[in-house]
């Protein structure tokens, strides 16, 4: 017997639904794929500056390098190595990252900073071995890199993950649910494109536009969030455009 409770949906009923849908499938997709290219651009940028120790220890017991060249050369290539990985970064990310560390250290500010570390002394007051111990230990920190950052990489590769899934379950349901399913598999994947790369842009331009600093990765975060938003229904109208829905008769 069917149920006589049940009451149809309206079209107006269906329609905020699918746009709920919507907002849903751009959003989780949208933060799904940047977690997880923002956890590998730091896992890879973890295991770049890993090396640079051995490399430069190397060169040190060859002879090709004094210890003071040597720990210049750690600093400008872990320098180096965060500028890349910031540029490889998400517009949040990069803001994050900012806020944490606005420039890379200079062989200055580090050599006080060991010096106070392990002598409790102005560098320029240590005795010659204890100033290439002072460099031994900047070298050696070149290729460690900063573990609460690890652990929220960690964390963000998993958030990620389960983001993702949420975005391809709603894409599987909306899939299955069309009547004209080879047009719903073309607008979900422009959905989940338009999202990430409008929201990544919108991220840039606000650092850009000095709408948001450089250092604000809240306010970066919204910007993305709003312009990757925009930009999938911004897909979604275009599809419709070029690709009409068919009409049921």
């Amino acid at each position: 017997m069917a149920d006589t409770n049940t009451v149809p949906a309206t079209s107006d009923e269906r329609r905020a639904f699918e746009e709920a849908l919507k907002s849903l499938q751009a959003t989780a997709s949208q933060f799904g794929s940047v977690c997880i290219h923002d956890a590998r651009a730091r896992l890879q940028y973890a295991r770049d500056i890993s090396m640079v120790p051995t490399e430069l220890q190397a060169a040190i017991d060859e002879g090709r390098m004094s210890v003071r060249e040597a720990t210049a050369r750690a600093v400008e290539m872990r320098n180096q190595i965060m500028e890349l990985t910031r540029r490889k970064s998400s517009p949040t990310a990069r803001a994050y990252a900012m806020r944490l560390k606005r420039e890379g250290r200079s062989i200055a500010d580090l050599s006080e900073k060991y010096a106070r570390r392990l002598y409790k002394d102005d560098f320029s007051s240590l005795s010659e071995q204890r100033q290439a111990s002072v460099y031994k230990e900047i070298i050696q920190a070149a290729g460690r890199p900063d573990e609460a950052v690890m652990r929220l990489a960690g964390q963000l590769d998993r958030v990620g993950r389960r983001l993702l899934l949420v975005s391809l379950a709603v894409a599987v349901y909306e899939v299955a649910e069309s009547d004209d399913k080879p047009r719903e598999v073309v607008r979900q994947g422009a959905l989940a494109g338009a999202g990430l790369v409008g929201g990544w842009a919108a991220g840039g331009a606000a650092v850009a536009m000095g709408v948001c600093a450089a250092t604000a990765p809240v306010c970066v975060g919204a910007i993305v969030f709003a312009g990757g938003l925009l930009a999938a229904y911004g897909a979604d109208a275009g599809l419709d455009s070029l690709y009409p829905r068919a009409v049921s008769k």
